[in-house]
């Protein structure tokens, strides 16, 4: 009898692996298996690899970049209606980029780790990302971290970001997986990038909310003359509303 991982070790890697290609990894790491140790170091190269495939599958870029300029936004309505201190540090902007990256990433991997198979809470992406932008916050926050954002800019733009994200998702929602049967190809190998079925109209909605959200940045930031180093921030989100406003299809 061939030897094969032990139950103990596939189910550890199992939690690592998204659902929509568990069975999949899990059966070539099986056929690869020479060793506990081996199996290990296979898992642990394979599985990063796995994740940033699924993310790729799973995230469509325009709507990424929509994510990420709302979030971005929220953080910035945030400091502002704070009273806008950390506007006025010369990597006050900058600082405010952290925690909706972090809020970003949250929000894709729970996009990559969603099971194909069962319904999913609109709300639950967005909680997700907040938790993650949270918990980042937290941690500089600890390590007493010259990134961290004040404790009121974090919760009120984590609030504001769960509203716009879930605006976007709403609007323009994740590609979902179906299984085409069961000798078929994995559904994560057959999915196309980008989301389907949108209506043009749908797309210039959307476009249009975000073209509003960051000019209503942009607008903030241009009252507050004391900034430093305004000038590339204002011109990179010039060029954003730029292209998302008037991008064609």
């Amino acid at each position: 009898m061939r030897p094969g991982p032990s139950k103990a070790a596939e189910a550890l890697v199992a939690i690592f692996v998204p659902p929509a290609c568990r069975d999949e990894v899990l059966g070539d790491l099986r056929e690869r298996y020479r060793s506990s140790i081996h199996y290990g170091w296979e898992a642990f190269c394979t599985i990063p690899l796995v994740i940033l495939s699924r993310i790729r599958r799973t995230a469509d870029p325009p709507v990424v970049l929509l994510l990420a300029i709302a979030l971005y936004s929220s953080f910035l309505a945030a400091a502002w209606l704070q009273g806008g201190e950390i506007l006025r540090e010369p990597l006050g902007p900058l600082r405010l980029a952290v925690p909706a990256a972090m809020a970003l990433l949250g929000l894709l991997l729970d996009v990559a780790y969603a099971n194909p198979i069962r319904s999913r809470n609109i709300a639950q992406a967005p909680a997700v990302a907040i938790a993650f932008s949270a918990a980042s916050q937290g941690m500089l926050l600890a390590s007493s971290s010259y990134l961290a954002v004040p404790i009121g800019t974090t919760f009120l733009g984590c609030a504001i970001g769960f509203f716009f994200s879930s605006v976007v998702l709403i609007l323009f929602p994740p590609v979902s997986n179906q299984l085409q049967g069961a000798n078929a190809p994995a559904a994560w190998l057959k999915q196309d990038n980008g989301s389907r079925g949108s209506s043009p109209v749908v797309v210039r909605v959307i476009q249009g909310i975000t073209g509003l959200v960051a000019a209503v940045a942009l607008a903030v930031l241009m009252m507050d003359q004391h900034a430093p180093r305004k000038g590339p921030l204002f011109m990179l989100l010039i060029v954003v509303v730029a292209y998302v406003v008037f991008k064609r299809d």
